[in-house]
């Protein structure tokens, strides 16, 4: 049996009830639409595309900002915060878990 996720077109990603389309570069959270920046939602795409598994902070700064963690490493955490507070906004509950000094997990329902 196919789930509600697997049903999505291409261009979608729904986890947790946060559902990016690719095609307009949107979020939903909770049927409720976020406001994102081009960074913090290739961040969300990043994390989302590897659900329920770390992504370091090196693969962060490489694959979203295009340069070594050390030129970047307080940046990601400033795009990291923008996006949390967006979703909280919507809803207290934790989407997006700090490994601390090591990155974060995009938590799978």
């Amino acid at each position: 049996m196919l789930t509600k996720e697997q049903q999505l077109p291409v261009d979608k990603l729904l986890i947790a009830q946060v559902e990016l389309s690719f095609l307009n570069r949107s979020v939903i959270f909770l049927e409720q639409s976020i406001s994102t920046t081009g960074l913090e939602f290739n961040l969300l795409a990043l994390l989302m595309n590897n659900a329920g598994s770390l992504v370091i902070r090196e693969v962060i700064a490489e694959r979203i900002f295009q340069r070594k963690l050390a030129r970047c490493d307080k940046s990601i955490n400033s795009h990291m915060a923008n996006l949390r507070k967006k979703l909280l906004v919507i809803s207290k509950r934790t989407v997006i878990k700090t490994v601390k000094g090591r990155g974060y997990i995009f938590l799978k329902p």
